[in-house]
C-alpha cells in the first residue's frame, strides 16, 4: 500500500474519531440521547486499540470505550452526572495523546 494512503487511513481512523468521538458522546448526554454516546464509544474503539500497544500502558487504554459505554449506561438511568463523569477518562485520554503528538512534532 502507498505511503500516502496509509498516512491519509490513520488520520482519517485516528485523529478524525477522537474529536468526533468525544463530540458525539457529549452531544448525547447533552440531548439525553444514549445512543450517541455508544457510537462514540465506538469510535474511540480504533485509538484505544492503538493506544494499548504503546510501552508500558499493560492495555489499560482498551478500556476507554468502556467507560462511554458505561456513561451511555448511566444516561439511560438517568444519571447525567455520572454519565460526564464517565466521559471524562476519555477526554483526558485523547487530550494527552493529542499533546504528546503535538510535542514530538514540535521537537522533532
Amino acid at each position: 500500500m502507498n505511503s500516502k494512503i496509509k498516512t491519509m487511513l490513520f488520520v482519517a481512523l485516528f485523529w478524525l474519531s477522537i474529536p468526533l468521538s468525544l463530540v458525539l458522546s457529549a452531544a448525547g448526554i447533552w440531548k439525553n440521547n444514549y445512543w450517541l454516546v455508544l457510537m462514540g464509544a465506538l469510535l474511540l474503539v480504533p485509538v484505544a486499540y492503538y493506544l494499548s500497544g504503546a510501552p508500558d500502558s499493560k492495555g489499560i487504554p482498551a478500556l476507554l470505550p468502556l467507560f462511554q459505554v458505561g456513561s451511555a449506561a448511566a444516561l439511560r438511568e438517568g444519571y447525567k452526572g455520572w454519565a460526564w463523569l464517565l466521559l471524562l477518562p476519555a477526554l483526558a485520554a485523547a487530550l494527552c495523546f493529542v499533546g504528546t503528538a503535538l510535542v514530538y512534532q514540535i521537537a522533532s
